[in-house]
């Protein structure tokens, strides 16, 4: 009997949903990364840097799974497509190495050529070291706190430790009888808060700072830090 009720339910939502307008959209299909869990009652879809595109609930979902373990099938679904993004950009990278990074080096015309005494090397060195800690604080917080969110209807909630969903709880009550569009969209709201949050802004391009990226440019200009501490004569010395 439930069975015939979710699908009439599942038979009106086709006719009373709005088109699905998705964020998956507007990126092109071959880098869009789709994540199931084993039945395919879920597909979560994610950009190949694993952000979180749309949530798809198949059109009779419910008379496969009971909506008391759709949080089950959300979470196998939304883990799957990252680990998918993570084998992409692994494959990318080893497809394409990236090139010897400058860390934000100027051009040589405008190369800073002044001398480096023993002194301000030590200073610098204690610059980097203290930018390095500040990262290492930042990033140590978030690997090792459990980060929650919940939909903005209330409906849904979430835990990832380590970029890794380790809970979701969906109102069964509510999932039963809503559309299909709106569990989707409250879905979609608490992975990607979830997303957001595990990966704070900054912390996915490594250490920064000033003093970082001086050290890391003379090491990769090796000519322009010999200069600098004496060991090779300056560019205005070589002209005179």
């Amino acid at each position: 009997m439930d069975d015939e009720r979710w699908a009439f339910e599942e038979e009106l939502e086709r006719d009373d949903d709005p088109p699905r307008s998705s964020a998956a959209e507007q990126v092109p299909a071959e880098d869009r990364i789709s994540g199931q869990d084993q039945d395919g009652v879920v597909t979560v879809v994610v950009s190949p840097d694993a952000d979180v595109l749309s949530v798809i609930l198949a059109p009779e979902w419910k008379q496969s799974v009971d909506p008391r373990g759709l949080h089950s099938a959300v979470t196998a679904a939304a883990n799957a497509a990252t680990i998918a993004a993570l084998g992409r950009q692994v494959d990318d990278v080893a497809r394409n190495p990236p090139p010897m990074p400058t860390f934000g080096a100027t051009p040589a015309s405008n190369a800073d050529e002044s001398p480096l005494g023993t002194q301000d090397m030590l200073r610098l060195v204690e610059a980097a070291t203290a930018e390095l800690a500040q990262f290492t604080q930042r990033a140590t917080a978030v690997v090792d706190r459990r980060i929650t969110a919940g939909s903005r209807g209330g409906h849904v909630h979430g835990t990832v430790v380590n970029g890794q969903i380790v809970a979701m709880e969906i109102d069964p009550s509510w999932v039963a009888q809503v559309r299909t569009g709106e569990s989707e969209s409250e879905i979609l709201d608490v992975l990607r808060q979830l997303r957001k949050a595990a990966v704070p802004l900054g912390l996915a391009d490594g250490p920064q700072g000033p003093a970082i990226a001086e050290i890391m440019g003379l090491l990769f200009d090796p000519h322009r830090m010999a200069r600098r501490v004496g060991l090779e004569p300056s560019i205005s010395g070589e002209q005179s």
